[in-house]
């Protein structure tokens, strides 16, 4: 077990490097493109009003909800996935199986369609606000 988990930490680890080295991209190349102060949080330059501090929040704040939400939308289809697989014909765990299946694909259109509702009301008041 000891094993199996150092070698999957080894591969996590060089992988990005690998995958760096395979398409061309150098550290210094991830310096000037990715790493500037203006891409980092908080690091922008200049004064920021507390407008946009409270918009960035907000922003922030949903982003983070819809996407965990999302993402335990998704593990749960995995999740119903797997149960279905190895519910070996038995008709009482399939029926729940299934039941998971179609909560988690309706939660997760829930989700998808509160994302876009959500980011077109804040688009509809920043618009509207400058």
């Amino acid at each position: 077990m000891k094993r199996r988990f150092y070698f999957i930490l080894g591969v996590a680890l060089l992988l990005p490097l690998t995958a760096a080295s395979a398409f061309g991209l150098t550290l210094e190349d991830f310096r000037k493109d990715v790493y500037r102060p203006e891409n980092l949080p908080g690091g922008q330059t200049g004064a920021v009003s507390a407008e946009n501090k409270v918009i960035n929040a907000i922003n922030f704040l949903v982003n983070l909800i819809l996407f965990a939400s999302g993402s335990v939308a998704v593990l749960m289809l995995i999740w119903g996935g797997i149960r279905l697989v190895t519910s070996a014909g038995d008709s009482e765990q399939k029926e729940k199986a299934t039941g998971v299946i179609k909560n988690a694909a309706f939660g997760l259109a829930i989700v998808i369609l509160a994302y876009a509702l959500v980011t077109n009301i804040i688009n509809l008041i920043f618009r509207a606000t400058t």
